[in-house]
């Protein structure tokens, strides 16, 4: 239960960077990426934190100490560029989708296929957001600013 916790908590994280990080960026594309990555994020989290229900935990709302970390990224981002916070919410993409499928083999294991079901889909929503930022660190330094 403790990987799931740590989840939810990365998944606060991710809502409150792409929030923060969208309202810096210059980039009308990218800036609408940002947006919806943000808006999206609230469904990956009513999903964990149902998954989470339905196992007798009580699930956080909120966690004001990753909302202070994605707001600390964002101000080194100016002197960074997005470049290196880009990279980072890719690597937790990448991170969270693996989790998630970890969770999907744990429950598999276990019978519980509702579970399961609930915990590969969300690994393949992280995945493909992860894909969804990998172009902006693909193009050359200047693009992502």
């Amino acid at each position: 239960m403790e990987d799931m916790r740590r989840a939810l908590l990365a998944e606060f994280g991710a809502q409150a960077i792409y929030r923060q990080l969208a309202a810096r960026v210059d980039q009308p594309e990218l800036k609408k990426l940002l947006e919806q990555l943000h808006i999206d994020e609230a469904g990956q989290i009513a999903r964990l934190s149902e998954v989470m229900r339905s196992l007798g935990e009580t699930p956080k709302q909120r966690s004001q100490r990753r909302q202070m970390l994605a707001w600390s990224l964002v101000i080194a981002s100016r002197l960074t560029g997005n470049r290196l916070v880009l990279r980072i919410c890719l690597e937790a993409e990448s991170t969270a989708s693996r989790w998630y499928a970890q969770f999907h083999a744990y429950f598999s294991a276990l019978g519980e296929r509702e579970l399961a079901h609930t915990c590969g889909e969300m690994s393949l929503f992280k995945l493909r957001r992860a894909h969804a930022l990998q172009p902006w660190l693909d193009q050359p330094r200047r693009a992502s600013r």
